[in-house]
């Protein structure tokens, strides 16, 4: 969103709290973007931000590891109504999801059919890669004037005349605009300008396999069941399981435990996950931002004039950070909207307990 905001003529200083790009969840994400959401505002996100991805080395000149390898969704009999609806949305925006049978779904990636109802695919969908993503974005950035301060984790917030003075350990900085979009962290920078945000950190374990003796490259494939979730990463899988049952907070590495649990639930989906080698030292953890409904908060902060959340993406940050960062450039410069629409993704839903996604992958 430094680019965007850049781009329309304002002054841009960005506070990191790591030493570089992509120190933080960004770079340890599994990296997804995909069109298959199941209400028209996250679709219309996707929509948004895949062609920038997929088109950014011809509208940019970088290059952000953007390859279409799919999003393979196993639905088992009681989702099937409720996803084929999902579908209806999808395409009627103009998203080419291709409906399939469990028999058809097994030509992209091996699994047992039994208690499924149906797959769906998306071949816009894909992975980018997230470090050259990042920098790609910081370096068109800085090349429109945008200045960085790594190094910089924001300790205190305070109202200073009609605008903002955020102070770190290098150095203050005086603003009009505050936009919040410190990812897990977002809640405790609201918090030190006494302000309430709906945000909680949740640690992601990701893991890594050997290499795996199949020349397809699978796509990404949710088991929806099941929650367990994979894809080909070079030679090996990639894979996980999100932890309903894990409390929020900053919990850190990786558990064996919990390695052990993925493994035996991925096997009733997938049998060959019964012979599959784990690179236990490649794999990784991070953090999602996650809100009571999994979907973002983007726009002003109802409490606070000249404050702007964008967090609580609830792993979806780099997916939609295109469609966002234009429509905070737009809220900011006073822009009529254009292609994106945010309003669904406001504070005041929280209020009105109208959840935004109805179901989670």
């Amino acid at each position: 969103m430094a680019w965007h905001l850049a781009e329309r003529g304002a002054s841009v200083t960005v506070l990191e709290r790591e030493a570089a790009p992509a120190m933080g969840s960004t770079g340890r994400s599994a990296a997804g973007v995909r069109v298959q959401f199941t209400i028209e505002a996250n679709v219309r996100l996707s929509l948004y931000s895949l062609p920038v991805y997929r088109e950014f080395r011809e509208r940019y000149g970088h290059d952000v590891g953007y390859r279409p390898i799919g999003y393979l969704l196993l639905v088992p009999p009681e989702r099937w109504a409720s996803h084929l609806d999902a579908v209806r949305i999808q395409h009627r925006l103009g998203a080419p999801v291709e409906v399939l049978t469990p028999r058809e779904a097994v030509a992209y990636v091996p699994f047992r059919t039994e208690g499924l109802a149906g797959a769906t695919y998306g071949p816009w969908d894909g992975v980018i890669d997230p470090h050259l993503a990042t920098h790609a974005w910081v370096t068109m950035a800085r090349e429109r004037g945008v200045r960085f301060r790594f190094d910089a984790p924001v300790r205190r917030v305070r109202r200073s005349g009609s605008g903002w003075r955020v102070e770190t350990p290098t150095g203050a900085v005086a603003c009009g605009w505050m936009v919040n979009a410190a990812g897990a962290w977002s809640a405790e920078v609201a918090a030190l300008a006494g302000l309430e945000l709906p945000v909680v950190p949740k640690r992601v374990q990701i893991f890594l396999s050997e290499a795996v003796d199949d020349p397809r490259t699978y796509p990404l494939t949710i088991d929806v069941g099941s929650g367990v979730y994979l894809r080909s990463e070079g030679e090996r899988i990639l894979f996980g399981l999100d932890d309903p049952a894990q409390e929020p907070g900053f919990a850190e590495g990786l558990e064996p435990a919990w390695l052990e649990h993925v493994l035996r639930t991925a096997v009733r989906r997938f049998p060959w996950f019964a012979d599959l080698g784990i690179d236990v030292r490649g794999s990784w953890w991070g953090y999602y931002a996650v809100t009571p409904d999994h979907s973002p908060v983007i726009g002003p902060h109802p409490d606070a004039e000249g404050w702007i959340d964008a967090c609580g993406f609830s792993g979806h940050g780099i997916m939609h950070a295109p469609a966002t960062g234009r429509a905070v450039a737009e809220l900011i410069c006073g822009d009529a909207p254009g292609e994106v629409d945010v309003s669904a993704f406001g504070h005041d839903r929280f209020t009105r307990d109208h959840p935004v996604e109805a179901h989670v992958f």
